[in-house]
C-alpha cells in the first residue's frame, strides 16, 4: 500500500513499512492543511536518517506549527514517504549475529501486557514484521540507536486510536546491545531539554516535562508530558511513555501515547515498574 504525502502531513504509521499500514485505514495519512500551513519551518531544525516507531495521526483540533520534512539516507526513508518503505509482500529479513528471529521473537509482547489495558483495550495491528534495521533506528525527538542488525516490530491500536509499538534490535553481542542501551539512557537524560528546545523553535510554549518512572537492573521507563511538535510525534497536548530493555543481545523499546485530543490521561506511571518486569522476562 503505497501512500504519498506532502510535508506538512503528520508522522504515519512506519510499522513494519506498509504492512501494518495495510492492515488499517485508522492510519491512513492525509494531507493535513491546518493553521500552520505556509510557516516554513527553520532549515536547522531538519532531521536526518530518522525512522519512526509510533503510528500517528492528527489529534482532532491539533494546530500546532509543521515539523520539517526528513532528509532519507539511502538505508532508511523518512516516515513522510510511505512509498519508500518495505512493501507488504517483502519476505521477513533475517537478522544476523547473536540475535536471530528466535531472540527477538522470544521478547515479544502481547497486547494483553501492555500498560493501562483495562481504559486502552489494546488490539493488534497485524503480525509482528521482521526485516533489516537501517544505520540509525529513531525512537523519538530524543534517541538514536545504531549499530542494529536485526529488528522485529509490533504495532497495536488502542480503543481511542491511540499507537503503542514495540520494537526488538537485534545486535552482534551482549556488549553491542548493552551499549545501545546507554545511548538510550543518553537521551532520554537530556529529553526534557531536547524537547523544550524544539517547542521553542517551533514558537510553542517550552512546557515539556520528562521524568524517569521506574528502573530494574538493565531495564528503565520514562514519562514525557508536553505539547508536542508535529513530524516524529502528533501535534499537540500528550503523554509519551518509553520502556526500554536489555535481553542478552537484544534491546527491547516500547512506546505508548496518550493525546490529549483522543481522550483524557488514564495511564498511572506508577505500574511501569510491572512493565518493565514483564518487558526482562
Amino acid at each position: 500500500m503505497a501512500l504519498t504525502v506532502s510535508s506538512r502531513s503528520v508522522r504515519l504509521a512506519v510499522l513494519a513499512g506498509a504492512g501494518v499500514l495495510a492492515a488499517t485505514a485508522v492510519y491512513a495519512v492525509t494531507d493535513h492543511a491546518d493553521a500552520s500551513e505556509g510557516q516554513a519551518p527553520p532549515a536547522a531544525a531538519a532531521t536526518t536518517d530518522h525512522r519512526t516507531t509510533a503510528p500517528a495521526t492528527t489529534p482532532t483540533g491539533s494546530t500546532g506549527p509543521a515539523a520539517p520534512s526528513a532528509t532519507p539516507s539511502a538505508a532508511q526513508a523518512p516516515p513522510a514517504v510511505a512509498e519508500k518503505a518495505a512493501p507488504a509482500t517483502t519476505p521477513a529479513a533475517r537478522a544476523t549475529g547473536a540475535a536471530g528471529e528466535k531472540a527477538l521473537a522470544a521478547t515479544r509482547v502481547t497486547a494483553r501486557q501492555l500498560p493501562d489495558r483495562t481504559a486502552q483495550k489494546w488490539k493488534e495491528l497485524a503480525p509482528p514484521s521482521t526485516r533489516q534495521p537501517g544505520p540509525e533506528f529513531q525512537l523519538n525527538e530524543c534517541v538514536t540507536v545504531r549499530g542494529a542488525t536485526g529488528w522485529q516490530q509490533q504495532g497495536f491500536i488502542s480503543a481511542h486510536k491511540t499507537p503503542a509499538v514495540q520494537d526488538s534490535l537485534g545486535f552482534p553481542d551482549a556488549a553491542s546491545a548493552r551499549a545501545a542501551y546507554r545511548a538510550v539512557l543518553a537521551g532520554m537524560k537530556d529529553c526534557e531539554a531536547t524537547s523544550r528546545a524544539l517547542q521553542k523553535r517551533y514558537g510553542l510554549a517550552a512546557d515539556a516535562r520528562v521524568r524517569q518512572t521506574a528502573t530494574a537492573g538493565e531495564a528503565a521507563a520514562w514519562s514525557r508530558t508536553w505539547t508536542a511538535v508535529q513530524g516524529l510525534s502528533a501535534p499537540g497536548p500528550q503523554a509519551n511513555h518509553i520502556y526500554a530493555v536489555r535481553r542478552g543481545s537484544v534491546l527491547v523499546l516500547l512506546h505508548f501515547d496518550e493525546w490529549d485530543s483522543a481522550a483524557p490521561r488514564s495511564y498511572d506511571p506508577k505500574g511501569d515498574a510491572d512493565v518493565l518486569a514483564g518487558l526482562t522476562r
